[in-house]
């Protein structure tokens, strides 16, 4: 089936056991499904045997998947459906998770709760969604919050990281910023770094 796509082979070459790395690190299956159905990925497209199996039978979406596999699915679907350009896939994920949230379930939720709340309650609820890792907050100022995430080594990629961050700014705009900026690093294998701001 050839090599592994460029995204997704510079993402599997830090782990020390490829897609088998870090089995107790894990998201929701929920997270993984959202992502591709919406943008499949066929059976020509070079997997890992574990995340080809995933992509073509996933599991309920309550059931704890590896969250290595989600990267996987995540790098693979940038280079298959956006030529690995990094402005389309964010557009994407951004527009997504905007749609998702401006659902009337979470458009009753962001009437009572602000943008600041939402991302220190990320704190308490991490563990709902994520197993295998931490995130931790500190308010900088106003409309100013910094959220920490402590990993296994190299679980986040600067792409990985790139969509996470995509994905808080449309939470917190759906929250009712009328501006928002999310800047994110990788401040080093196991520490990943989003200052949040907003107006």
């Amino acid at each position: 089936m050839g090599q592994y796509s460029p995204t997704l082979a510079s993402y599997l070459e830090p782990l020390p056991h490829g897609a088998d790395s870090y089995p107790g690190t894990c998201v929701k299956a929920s997270i993984v499904r959202d992502a591709i159905d919406d943008r499949p990925l066929p059976a020509s497209v070079r997997l890992p045997a574990p995340v080809r199996a995933l992509v073509d039978a996933p599991p309920p979406v309550s059931v704890w998947v590896p969250e290595v596999h989600f990267h996987i699915a995540m790098h693979a679907i940038r280079d298959e459906h956006f030529g690995g350009s990094s402005t389309a896939f964010l557009t994407w994920v951004y527009s997504r998770h905007r749609k998702f949230f401006s659902g009337a379930l979470y458009r009753a939720l962001f009437l009572v709760v602000s943008p600041e709340r939402l991302l220190i309650n990320m704190e308490s609820r991490w563990s709902s969604f994520q197993r295998g890792s931490t995130l931790s907050h500190k308010r900088l100022g106003s409309k100013d919050v910094e959220l920490s995430v402590t990993t296994p080594p190299y679980l986040y990629s600067v792409a990985s990281l790139e969509g996470m961050s995509t994905t808080i700014q449309a939470v917190v705009d759906a929250a009712g910023a009328k501006k928002s900026s999310v800047n994110a690093a990788v401040a080093s294998p196991t520490l990943n770094v989003l200052r949040v701001i907003w107006e």
